[in-house]
């Protein structure tokens, strides 16, 4: 049982539930690292749609050649793309904000319990 030899090891308690509670944070840790990597990545995608509303708009007043009608239909397929996928990401958010916030009051129930 080596990862439990880590565990209290770092723990510094042989007790599971001073390893429990080591673990559990660590679980905590790991989802906020990927919350934040969920917004930076809902942020970069609201800003590259942001960019392509401009394109979108200044291509619109151009004359309708070819390209023009083509390029402002695959900007048009990625907005709807992204537009989809940013309140999926943040669905996720929350997800994990909310499994973050159930691990912490476990932590905390592990911590009111006597040896």
């Amino acid at each position: 049982m080596p990862f439990c030899e880590e565990l209290g090891t770092t723990a510094g308690s042989p007790f599971v539930r001073d390893m429990m509670i080591v673990k559990f944070q660590r679980e905590v840790d790991t989802l906020l690292l990927d919350e934040a990597e969920l917004r930076k990545k809902a942020k970069g995608i609201r800003n590259r749609v942001a960019e392509r509303d401009m394109v979108l708009g200044e291509l619109q007043h151009l004359v309708a050649f070819d390209s023009t009608l083509q390029s402002i239909s695959e900007l048009s397929k990625l907005q709807t793309e992204d537009q989809t996928e940013v309140p999926m990401l943040l669905v996720n958010v929350m997800k994990k904000q909310t499994r973050a916030s159930e691990l912490l009051g476990v932590i905390e129930n592990l911590k009111a319990l006597p040896y």
